[in-house]
């Protein structure tokens, strides 16, 4: 019987680099504290901290190996291989190589597990085509800019924009705006004030969402910009959609 299992260096190298980091830093601040703070009482404090500080490292890097091997699991699954020739295909190949570190990177950072799954999806269609590895490295340079907050505001953006008021619509009745203006979509997510700008920049960045106010007229209200997706935003939330089996994609 063939064992299908991910080499555990396949998919803890990244974990390992974090690790020794970690505890690399970890030494640094101990370190500056017992400077300051000598005597019986700092080095009791230090083995306290120590000890809890291992066990949430170690809990950490659980987590990154975990979300690592999913990537890959599903990366194989997408490919229709089975998992030792899946990582074979990438050993052999650095643009795969490549493609994977991206994936896996992207996949460690995040809370969100349908965004795992739709990084492994990515990965696998590079793999199975080799041809569209550029493609699949965009869409993940874009899922990977985005988390909980940007996907809120996709989904909203995704829908139609509200109408006009009607002081802005001279004679003709039931207008919309031609995309999500800020006081609309604060409206509508009204504990986004402060970060709204970030997430935005997050979307236009990776070329998810555009302002479509550009060269129109300024409301009477002075905003502009009026937000809308891309065509490549509206393929990275069917990729997540799917991924997550039309699930609400911010409840993961």
């Amino acid at each position: 019987m063939t064992d299908d299992r991910i080499p555990e260096e396949s998919v803890g190298n990244a974990a390992e680099v974090v690790l020794r980091a970690t505890t690399s830093v970890g030494a640094g601040v101990t370190g500056a504290t017992l400077g300051l703070e000598a005597g019986a009482a700092a080095l009791a404090a230090k083995e306290v901290v120590d000890a809890a500080g291992q066990r949430l490292i170690e809990k950490y890097l659980q987590y990154r190996r975990a979300r690592a091997s999913r990537v890959l699991s599903v990366g194989g699954d997408e490919a229709g291989m089975d998992l030792n020739r899946f990582v074979s295909s990438i050993e052999s190949s650095p643009r795969l190589l490549a493609l994977m570190a991206e994936s896996v990177q992207a996949a460690m950072d995040t809370p969100l597990d349908i965004k795992v799954q739709a990084l492994g999806r990515c990965l696998g269609r590079g793999v199975r085509d080799e041809a569209k590895v550029d493609e699949e490295r965009l869409r993940i340079r874009g899922l990977a800019r985005i988390d909980e907050p940007e996907v809120k505001l996709m989904e909203l953006l995704e829908r139609q924009p509200p109408l006009m008021p009607p002081h802005e619509l001279g004679p003709d009745k039931n207008v919309r705006w031609p995309g999500w203006r800020r006081p609309e979509i604060l409206a509508e997510i009204p504990g986004y004030a402060d970060v709204l700008d970030a997430s935005i920049a997050r979307l236009t960045s990776e070329g998810l969402a555009v302002d479509d106010g550009i060269n129109r007229l300024v409301a009477d209200d002075g905003f502009r910009e009026m937000w809308i997706l891309t065509n490549f935003g509206r393929d990275c939330l069917r990729l997540l959609r799917s991924a997550g089996s039309n699930e609400d994609l911010t409840d993961s």
